[in-house]
């Protein structure tokens, strides 16, 4: 998990535009996934950012997201679903405050 981790944290700076000291990645395996009525290696990925959800950048780090899963889950392209949350700065907590 730590380099599935480590690389989708490289991926999404990259692919976001975002220093990766601001990436912060989870990984949660479920025992069960069902995806379009079958249990075939499946992923949820849900991505929150400030200011970088646009439709241009939603469909790159789609891409770039799926050949992660890929590679390292073997997770195919059309086996896998984002949620892109564009956050509101003042609802982002940090360094005990806000963006």
């Amino acid at each position: 998990a730590e380099g599935l981790c480590k690389k989708l944290s490289s991926t999404l700076a990259s692919s976001l535009g975002k220093p990766e000291s601001y990436v912060l990645v989870t990984f949660q395996k479920v025992d069960g996934m069902c995806f379009g009525g079958s249990t075939d290696p499946a992923a949820f990925c849900y991505l929150s950012s400030l200011g970088s959800i646009t439709p241009e950048k939603n469909t790159a780090t789609s891409a770039a997201v799926a050949a992660v899963l890929a590679e390292e889950l073997d997770v195919p392209q059309n086996r896998y679903y984002i949620n892109f949350f564009d956050s509101e700065r003042s609802n982002m907590g940090y360094n005990g405050g806000t963006f």
